[in-house]
């Protein structure tokens, strides 16, 4: 099963390639890539994981085709008002909210940072990085105002890459400086993975780098996430040898479809616990009665110890298979669209779809769209109001 499947990928990948379906940042094409990657890769683990299960596999041949499908249908059935190419525009924005909002982040980023450091600094400074990360997963996320930090880092960022040279270069490496903060203080690679999908995906749509540029930053990035990984472990104290390469590969790029066979549907009764787990929390911060699961997931080891679970995981837990199915639909339409208006001059579309970029390129690794939601809610807030070209407020509104 898993040698057709990879046939399949391949002749769909080369399909879309060979019809010039898109580019490769479509729905459909970076699906493909992502699923194709991992399967391929995982023939030639050398037995360092467990075999893939069927679960694993029949979530898969559930997902790809329904979301590349439902992808492709919205992309070409849309109506648009232009009638060519636009993605290499660059798009409006309003320079005094951009202004405003980069004033701002300026200011909370380091007072955010300090503040954490602040905490963990009253503990032992041999653990710092450790220290960090613990804060950030069990700590009670008492910052106020200051935890837009990193949604706003990350709408600059956006906004940055897209504009420049329209905006001057330092402007641009201070915000990159900010982005690289906010990753500091929860110690998460997500922000640093985001940052290099804004910047791969915005010089390729602008038409500054080719494809074998993306491969070769690819590359590089892992090789950057393996330093990262060893600087936050050595904190921890542990007897135990440093993580080898491979081991690192095992478990960020490949231990996750293997650990999904040990999922199993959850039968708590509210409805969607884990799929709208942060609007859950949300709810429960305004003294709704909910139950909120931890951040830091279960880890099950396969062999190697790890507690993500691939794209699939909260919506076969809360729903099943037919889950599955309806959120590779709802990812294959809102992919599908965005794509299609991003391509045809949104200036919305084009920042918010690296959101969904990065996403999909992460969607072997675990779910970042629905369980991010309220945060994607205000990513989409303050780019909308960037691009507004004026923003006005009424104070004598007519009687």
């Amino acid at each position: 099963m898993e040698i057709v499947i990879i046939i399949v990928l391949a002749v769909m990948l080369v399909t879309f390639l060979v019809l010039r379906a898109g580019d490769v940042f479509s729905p459909w094409t970076i699906t493909t890539a992502v699923w194709l990657a991992i399967m391929v890769m995982y023939q030639f683990q050398s037995r360092l994981l467990d075999p893939l299960s069927d679960q694993f596999l029949y979530c898969l041949m559930i997902w790809y085709p329904i979301l590349c499908i439902s992808s492709l249908v919205t992309y070409y059935v849309m109506p648009s008002d232009h009638g060519h190419n636009r993605s290499a525009e660059i798009p409006p924005m309003n320079r005094t909210v951009f202004t405003w909002l980069y004033v701002i982040t300026m200011v909370i980023t380091p007072v955010y940072v300090y503040q954490i450091l602040k905490i963990v600094m009253m503990f032992n400074s041999a653990d710092l990085l450790n220290n960090i990360r613990l804060l950030a997963i069990y700590g009670d996320e008492g910052y106020g105002f200051l935890q837009y930090s990193y949604v706003l880092s990350q709408v600059m960022v956006v906004v940055a890459f897209w504009q420049y040279p329209k905006i001057p270069l330092w402007q641009l490496l201070t915000i990159v400086v900010a982005a690289a903060m906010s990753a500091f203080a929860i110690m998460e690679k997500g922000m640093l993975f985001f940052l290099f999908i804004t910047i791969i995906f915005c010089l390729y749509e602008k038409r500054v780098i080719k494809m074998r540029s993306i491969i070769i930053s690819a590359v590089s990035i892992i090789g950057v996430f393996f330093l990262f990984n060893i600087a936050r472990d050595s904190t921890e104290g542990s007897s135990d040898e440093s993580m080898t390469f491979l081991d690192f590969f095992g478990l960020y790029i490949l231990s996750p479809a293997a650990a999904f066979g040990k999922v199993q549907p959850d039968l708590i009764p509210q409805f969607g616990s884990h799929t709208f787990h942060s609007i859950y929390i949300f709810l429960a911060r305004w003294g709704g009665d909910f139950v909120v699961y931890d951040k830091l997931q279960e880890f099950v080891w396969v062999p190697l110890p790890t507690n993500v679970y691939t794209v699939f995981q909260p919506f076969f837990l809360d729903f099943g298979y037919p889950g599955v199915a309806f959120f590779a639909f709802f990812y294959g339409v809102v992919s599908g669209w965005c794509y299609r208006q991003m391509r045809y001059g949104s200036g919305v579309a084009k920042c918010l779809y690296v959101y969904i970029t990065y996403a999909l390129v992460l969607q072997f690794y675990q779910e970042n769209f629905v369980l991010n939601l309220v945060s994607l809610l205000q990513f989409f807030f303050f780019i909308f109001i960037i691009q507004q070209r004026k923003v006005t407020v009424d104070f004598n509104p007519e009687s």
